[in-house]
């Protein structure tokens, strides 16, 4: 029986995490400052969506007080849980853990337009194409009358 995408990237993402945990030897301070950007990060996206905690905790199927808590770094959450979160807000898990600074980046940006492409059904590319060649227009006749 094969994997599904979902399956192999929640695979993929345990694996990455836990050989990056490992590989921190014990580093405390270090999980303590992931954990702070993956409750950031959740609150950021959580709020982003006018959801409250207790909107969060249904669709993840916990209590709210489990939510509360990891968004205030008292409780780092299970593996199934981040990938349930990641699965509700309809990003990758990877992306729960990210800073700020890495999500502006422009590298990370067109790194995930590329991915987005690549993975649209052609009818989605014939909704893209047309916005993407009026957006790269108007960039142009603003570059020229510069």
């Amino acid at each position: 029986m094969g994997m599904t995408n979902r399956h192999y990237n929640v695979t993929l993402f345990l694996f990455t995490l836990t050989v990056y945990l490992f590989t921190m030897k014990g580093n405390f301070m270090r999980i303590m400052s992931d954990s702070s950007i993956l409750a950031n990060r959740i609150r950021t996206i959580r709020n982003s969506r006018a959801w409250t905690q207790n909107r969060l905790a249904e669709e993840i199927n916990v209590h709210p007080t489990y939510v509360s808590r990891i968004e205030s770094c008292k409780k780092l959450p299970t593996f199934y849980i981040i990938s349930r979160i990641a699965e509700v807000f309809e990003i990758e898990t990877y992306e729960l853990l990210l800073d700020d600074e890495k999500l502006d980046s422009h590298d990370y940006k067109k790194k995930k337009i590329i991915n987005i492409l690549r993975e649209s059904s052609p009818a989605n590319i014939n909704i893209y194409f047309p916005l993407i060649s009026a957006l790269d227009k108007d960039r142009k006749k603003k570059k020229n009358k510069k």
